[in-house]
């Protein structure tokens, strides 16, 4: 979908809450401006945001219960908190009440376009995956970590950018200098701003023009015809402003309002134009040439780079078969870490001269600059990261896995403990929006390493079901199977009987801790449904599991 949520709540919620924001806070018409283009970024980045880390059931419910308390719950807003209070110049406690109110029109504007467009679950989801191109790059860097998105849209645009919160706002800002006099003075000076826009636009045309001299022969007759339909609009917009001052006199108080489309659409051409002039200066990237097959008779190539506190790259070096390989690899690292940035890559003419995941590497690198005191080791095809925290390593794992695609490996350096990630994903799902599949997925996520001939929960996994048991008890009416498997050692009657007695265990536990005994069923398998190779012991541990699955639905197990 094509639909920009943000620019969709600028147009049916801007001059509304331009007027409540102002009359309830005291705020200027520019100060409002600039604090609600904010407030409805940082909305749409959190709708974002949940329906990656907590999926689209958990936004739909947050729609439709115009619950602004969730949309902020789990968000570190203390950065944007001191940002939005200097924006309006008021105090913070007053910042929240006016970002409330943008949240709340925003969640009911939302709601209300999901209802008409009959979106449900599967088109919000799509609606909400396609908002990352239009936050790219058009924010700074407050409103990407107060909404969560550094970690799940690439920020190469984002680095490279950087547009004013206040992109449309910056006219209303120039229009509201004007509020003290006169609307007939308003609407004639706002003629005189679009006059000197089109100027702009002419002067900034013929620069372009000038300065891509190569390109004006091929392109020359578009050009001229894309700066005259741009004057053309540009003069309509001209006169038509000038048209609306002489109804001020009979609608004074909607005329601002009336002004704001024309005003935005003469802004627009000038960006317009200003990116593509900016599109003709920039370094034309290294293009990655089509992949070939490595020769096994080289060894892999290399790249390895850390990131420190901030995302920054503290250091990048490597080995590469031929200078095309090295410009690409380098060429990836700059667009994420900035043009400066140094990889000292060498060419060695005994190593590979491909890398299979180079289209996604640049976004690739752009996740690991999110992730603080991060290692990355690329050998060959194989992908390997490290960090400090085992949680956020996982994390980034399967954002890689998503952007490298098939044909890469990615894994981390050191095995993760699998308990430990699934009490990090139980602890991330909001408790009073819980979506049963997630709390599913996470209690799968653990290993119950019984003891031999044990049906005895380990301390270790008692905190995972803990976590979980609360969770189940905010969703009403739901059933859950826990089913117990072996592996292949031992009889397979006893194998049966040790599993069922290992469901029940666990079932028993979860009764302990609140959940309905009558919603729990356990079931033993014994080993009749391996899910690794019982010949190695890796397999064998795999095999020895507990399953959780909603009842009647299918058995992720």
């Amino acid at each position: 979908m094509a639909l920009s949520l943000l620019q969709h709540l600028r147009e049916t919620q801007g001059a509304i809450l331009v007027g409540e924001v102002t009359q309830n806070y005291g705020l200027s018409m520019e100060r409002a401006t600039g604090f609600i283009n904010a407030g409805l970024a940082l909305v749409v980045g959190r709708l974002v945001n949940i329906n990656e880390t907590q999926g689209t059931a958990a936004v739909l419910d947050i729609l439709e219960k115009q619950d602004s308390a969730a949309l902020w719950r789990d968000a570190n807003l203390s950065s944007a908190h001191q940002e939005l209070t200097g924006l309006g110049e008021i105090d913070e406690t007053t910042s929240l009440q006016a970002l409330n109110l943008i949240a709340v029109h925003s969640l009911t504007e939302i709601h209300s376009l999901e209802q008409t467009a009959s979106l449900g679950k599967e088109g919000m989801n799509e609606l909400l995956e396609g908002q990352a191109e239009h936050l790219q790059g058009h924010f700074p860097d407050w409103i990407y970590t107060a909404a969560g998105l550094p970690a799940l849209i690439g920020l190469g645009v984002f680095n490279t950018v950087k547009e004013s919160v206040a992109s449309l706002g910056s006219v209303l800002r120039q229009a509201s200098d004007h509020a003290a006099e006169t609307v007939s003075d308003v609407a004639h000076k706002a003629s005189d701003a679009a006059s000197a826009a089109v100027d702009t636009i002419s002067h900034t045309a013929s620069s372009v023009v000038e300065s891509t001299s190569e390109l004006a022969s091929k392109t020359s007759a578009a050009a001229a015809n894309a700066l005259h339909a741009a004057s053309d609009v540009a003069h309509k917009s001209v006169h038509a402003a000038s048209h609306m001052t002489a109804e001020v006199v009979k609608e004074p108080t909607s005329f601002f309002l009336r002004l704001l489309p024309w005003l935005g659409l003469v802004v627009l051409i000038l960006l317009g134009l200003l990116f593509w002039k900016g599109c003709q200066s920039q370094t034309v990237p290294v293009v990655a040439k089509p992949a070939v097959v490595s020769n096994p008779n080289l060894k892999p190539e290399t790249m390895s780079l850390n990131t420190g506190a901030h995302g920054e790259l503290l250091n990048c070096q490597g080995v590469a078969g031929n200078a095309d390989l090295v410009a690409n690899l380098t060429s990836a690292v700059q667009a994420q870490f900035g043009p400066a940035s140094k990889c000292d890559i060498k060419i060695d003419a005994a190593v590979d001269t491909s890398f299979a995941g180079l289209a996604g590497l640049s976004d690739a690198l752009g996740a690991v600059k999110a992730s603080a005191n991060t290692n990355l080791e690329l050998k060959g095809n194989t992908v390997t990261i490290n960090g400090p925290d085992q949680l956020e390593v996982a994390k980034l794992i399967e954002r890689l896995k998503t952007l490298f695609g098939t044909g890469i490996t990615v894994q981390s350096a050191t095995p993760l403990d699998p308990n430990l990630v699934a009490a990090g994903e139980l602890a991330n799902i909001n408790p009073n929006a819980v979506n049963p599949d997630s709390v599913m997925h996470a209690l799968n996520l653990q290993v119950i390493n019984f003891a031999v001939g044990s049906n005895d929960i380990p301390e270790a996994n008692k905190a995972v079901l803990d976590k979980a048991a609360a969770l189940i008890k905010a969703i009403p009416n739901l059933k859950i199977t826990i089913t117990g498997h072996t592996d292949s050692s031992g009889n397979e009657k006893s194998n049966v009987a040790l599993s069922t007695a290992r469901a029940k265990s666990v079932a028993t536990y979860l009764a302990n801790q609140g959940v309905a005994a009558t919603s729990i069923t356990a079931k033993g398998m014994g080993s009749s449904q391996p899910i690794a190779d019982n010949a190695t012991e890796e397999g064998k541990l795999k095999n020895r599991r507990i399953a959780f699955a909603i009842e009647g639905a299918a058995s992720k197990s």
